[in-house]
């Protein structure tokens, strides 16, 4: 990656967390509008009018963008995503995002495609409502496919903490991924960023903001056949999954938490106290989007296999 490059994407991540956390997991257009600082200078996030944008401090594209989608139809990405059976090849799970229509020499393509070969990271503005986007970041191109006028899209983690410069990149996930393990997980990846996004980057359990601390959990986990659905998910602390995964904590579809005896009776530590406190509490924090909420027959499914476990 392009080392100017590089600078100016950990600024527009650090930017864009600040907004999204601000924003409840959705930002206004305005704000978006508005660019960030960077060394003095503003650099701009995305452009309205294109759906691929490259400052022009900078080599290769940073962001894609998608409006809402027509009426009467699914979420623009639920329908992009390439399933098992559309792709034998194992790239399901990665979104399909159509290349600008002027061709591969337009400057946005060109733009689109000098981030694919060097592997650089990027922000997927979703659009959710008339100016309102989700953001998903980072993001990366897994494959250009010319022909077909697309490109492929995954979405992962940094390894480091966005916030601080001088770690961010210098340990990028391999850009290989290995690559066909990477791509069978993918739709996994893509789910808990989506879920994670729409609880606007804030555990359910407690609220906790910090991006790193943070994961997209299936709430009917994938071994029962549970849906990659945000509405089959929540957004939690990595202590809350924990917990949460070895059915300590289970949630009703009333949304109202419940703690195993096993973690009742013990006593040892403000950390424990902490946990036995969300006993019979409601949900700290859910999606602004009522549609986000999780889905109250996964709530029942999940909360009947945590009584099980409490016999």
């Amino acid at each position: 990656m392009n080392d100017s490059d590089r600078k100016i994407r950990i600024a527009a991540f650090a930017a864009l967390e600040k907004l999204v956390l601000a924003g409840g997991g959705c930002v206004n257009w305005n704000d978006i509008a508005r660019g960030f600082q960077f060394e003095g200078k503003i650099v701009y996030f995305a452009s309205r009018p294109r759906g691929i944008f490259k400052p022009r401090q900078m080599m290769s594209a940073l962001s894609i963008k998608t409006s809402i989608p027509r009426a009467n139809r699914n979420s623009w990405y639920d329908d992009q995503f390439l399933s098992s059976q559309d792709d034998p090849n194992k790239n399901f799970g990665l979104l399909r995002y159509e290349f600008t229509r002027a061709g591969p020499t337009d400057y946005t393509n060109r733009a689109l495609r000098n981030a694919w070969e060097c592997k650089s990271p990027l922000i997927y503005f979703a659009g959710v409502s008339e100016s309102v986007y989700q953001p998903h970041f980072p993001v990366w191109i897994e494959d250009y496919l010319e022909e077909e006028g697309c490109v492929l899209v995954s979405s992962g983690d940094l390894k480091n903490d966005i916030e601080n410069p001088k770690r961010a990149f210098l340990e990028q996930i391999d850009p290989s991924y290995s690559l066909v393990r990477y791509r069978q997980r993918n739709h996994q990846n893509w789910f808990s960023t989506r879920v994670r996004a729409a609880y606007g980057w804030r555990c359910a359990f407690s609220g906790l903001p910090v991006r790193n601390l943070l994961v997209g959990a299936h709430i009917v986990p994938d071994r029962y056949d549970g849906p990659a659905s945000v509405k089959n998910g929540m957004c939690m602390s990595t202590l809350h999954h924990a917990a949460f995964d070895a059915d300590l904590l289970g949630v009703d579809p009333d949304f109202r938490i419940h703690v195993s005896s096993r973690l009742r009776d013990k006593a040892d530590g403000e950390l424990l106290t902490t946990l036995k406190g969300l006993d019979k509490q409601k949900l700290l924090h859910l999606p602004d989007r009522q549609h986000d909420w999780p889905g109250r027959d996964f709530l029942k499914q999940r909360y009947d296999m945590f009584l099980e476990m409490q016999v």
